[in-house]
């Protein structure tokens, strides 16, 4: 392995770069000593899976790869350094008596984005100034892949020729680590670019400070392109936003909740939606974690696994409302219990209702894929589904107070302020999750899994409950 060593201030690596990529006053944040926002469990979880993957995968190639050119030669996650410019390559495989390599990055992904494309092409304009490289693969988990039995690492993975994409990125990857080298050496961010996600951003004191509290940030499906327009002309507040400025009619009542601090009911359309409810009304939730490898027969690579659901049921308007729910806490499939407990406390007849159909009509697909024997029962209810959140997302109902958003946690604060998120020990779906996660895979001791189970019991409700008393919210908007 050919590996140069040149002393410079600046040292820019593979992650540093899709720092920049992603936003360049991140880079120089990070560069400058500032503390990003701390990962949640969640996050680190998808690291965690991360090096799961990468593990496979390294028996991917010894098992698999090699065996298939033998003699070839592995240098296994080598740095190679060009100047200020240092990534660390995954895999490079050699065939023997030859002199050149090819090179292969570990995605948990199961397709291929434009940053695996940027990952790749940086490290491809550093080891090509020092080694011959034939190709360039993304080796990333198969999506078509379905776990029976034991997992067959040769089925796992996808080998994806991504040579001439990262070939025709390399002179832009060019300019681009350039400039970020000149990101670093500012001595004010103010000059350098943001992002355009406050709400994501790892560094939001370096990103937005001072952000108002409606910002155009919050005008929902608002472009990168027409928020960098407001930007040009000195427009940060939602409320000064002109009504001359092309938006669309949702966005343009969402502005004028901010600059009118007043309610839009739209009467007419919620009698509409309410008419399209048939008694009994049961209002569904489900909570999922997501896996990047397998863990049950049936199960594809990132497959989202259903382990709890909430529901309760009204039998007619102004009746009384009854709860059940279920989670499934053990080392088998918890789709198949949390089915058979559905199955018998959903009716055949009525409306579900549900906060973002896509979800939990997606997930009823899932669940049908990997047990059939419940599918005429999951269609059935997707057959059934009404998305309460359309009530908000279509602009019928609007609140100063829910900021754009349409987000349960944003909405139920504002229309019915009596229940509340924040007293709750698990208070998020990824924090949901990852109390799942180690239930199941984790060691906890049985007091401190009685707690955990309540505190997920209670999470699981109140997304449940909070939909009862929102649709009797609208009911009394409606006359």
């Amino acid at each position: 392995m050919v590996k140069l060593t040149i002393n410079n201030s600046i040292q820019i690596t593979k992650s540093d770069f899709l720092l920049y990529c992603e936003a360049p006053r991140h880079l120089w944040a990070k560069k400058h000593g500032i503390e990003k926002k701390s990962l949640s469990v969640f996050d680190q979880h998808l690291i965690d899976q991360g090096y799961q993957v990468e593990e496979l995968a390294y028996k991917y190639i010894q098992t698999i790869l090699i065996p298939q050119n033998p003699g070839k030669e592995l240098l296994w996650q080598k740095t190679f350094s060009d100047g200020p410019f240092e990534a660390r390559c995954d895999a490079l495989l050699s065939p023997p008596d030859l002199n050149t390599y090819d090179l292969y990055e570990i995605k948990s992904s199961t397709s291929v984005d434009k940053d695996d494309l940027y990952d790749v092409a940086y490290q491809a304009l550093i080891i090509k100034s020092l080694i011959d490289v034939d190709h360039f693969y993304l080796l990333h988990l198969n999506k078509d892949y379905v776990r029976s039995g034991e997992i067959d690492i040769s089925q796992l993975f996808i080998a994806e020729d991504v040579s001439d994409k990262v070939i025709n990125l390399l002179p832009e990857i060019k300019l681009l680590r350039s400039d970020a080298i000149k990101a670093t050496q500012e001595t004010n961010f103010d000059t350098l670019p943001h992002c355009f996600s406050p709400n994501n951003c790892q560094y939001p004191d370096v990103c937005h400070p001072n952000l108002p509290d409606f910002s155009i940030y919050d005008i929902p499906q608002l472009t990168q392109e027409k928020k960098q327009r407001l930007l040009n002309i000195g427009i940060i507040d939602a409320k000064d936003i002109p009504d001359s400025f092309d938006l669309n009619k949702k966005q343009r009542l969402v502005v004028e909740r901010a600059k009118t601090n007043t309610v839009h009911i739209d009467r007419e359309s919620l009698r509409s939606e309410i008419d399209r409810i048939i008694y009994p009304v049961y209002f569904l939730d489900y909570e999922t974690c997501i896996s990047a490898i397998p863990q049950y027969d049936g199960y594809h690579p990132q497959q989202q696994i259903v382990f709890q659901y909430s529901l309760h049921k009204v039998d007619e308007p102004g009746g009384s409302v009854a709860h059940t729910d279920h989670i499934s806490i053990n080392k088998e499939d918890p789709m198949i219990s949390l089915l058979e407990s559905l199955c018998v406390d959903i009716g055949e007849n009525g409306t579900i209702i549900v906060w973002n159909k896509t979800f939990e009509m997606t997930m009823n697909k899932e669940m049908a894929k990997v047990h059939p024997e419940f599918s005429d029962f999951l269609e059935q209810i997707n057959q059934r589904i009404y998305d309460l959140g359309d009530v908000v997302k279509m602009g019928y109902y609007l609140h100063p107070g829910f900021k754009g958003s349409w987000s349960i946690k944003n909405v139920l604060p504002v229309m019915v302020p009596e229940l509340s998120y924040k007293e709750l020990s698990i208070n998020k779906g990824d924090e949901a999750s990852m109390a799942w996660w180690n239930l199941t895979f984790g060691q906890i001791d049985n007091c401190e899994k009685e707690l955990i189970v309540e505190a997920l019991h209670k999470y699981c409700k109140l997304d449940t409950q909070a939909m009862v008393e929102i649709l009797q919210r609208i009911l009394e908007f409606s006359n």
